[in-house]
């Protein structure tokens, strides 16, 4: 009983401290990407399950990505485990708003936009990205 009690504990320090890659941890360090990374349009390329499913309405998958940055630079190919709903996946072709950190463009954050192009606007608003639909700037 004694050890199951300390595997617990040791098991919650460990997740509070973002060994296990947590959620809170994920979030501290894309924060700063939200709100001074450089702004991109991220094309979906690939998506490929992993055959993990949570709450038998999430699916977790391997995504990738064609990222174009906004200022002009040259575009470059990145990928994202994710989870995304089995009812709203995601699909080659759609454009989500990013925001990277062009020091190290492995570390990017995308908004999955599910909701039909339409009503896409207010996600890639709240990253500060041009939605592909809009009209160019003068």
């Amino acid at each position: 009983m004694a050890l199951l009690v300390v595997v617990i504990i040791t098991m919650l320090v460990l997740r509070n401290t973002g060994a296990f890659g947590s959620g809170v941890a994920k979030r501290t360090r894309a924060e700063p990407l939200a709100q001074s990374g450089r702004r991109a349009h991220a094309t979906v390329v690939t998506v490929q399950p992993t055959g993990m499913v949570v709450n038998d309405l999430n699916m977790q998958c391997i995504i990738g990505f064609r990222v174009q940055p906004l200022d002009g630079g040259a575009p470059f190919d990145a990928q994202r485990k994710m989870l995304v709903s089995q009812t709203a996946a995601p699909h080659p072709g759609e454009v989500w708003p990013c925001r990277y950190d062009p020091a190290d463009p492995t570390h990017f954050i995308v908004d999955h936009a599910s909701a039909p192009a339409d009503h896409q606007l207010g996600r890639f608003r709240n990253l500060g990205v041009a939605h592909p639909a809009d009209p160019p700037a003068s």
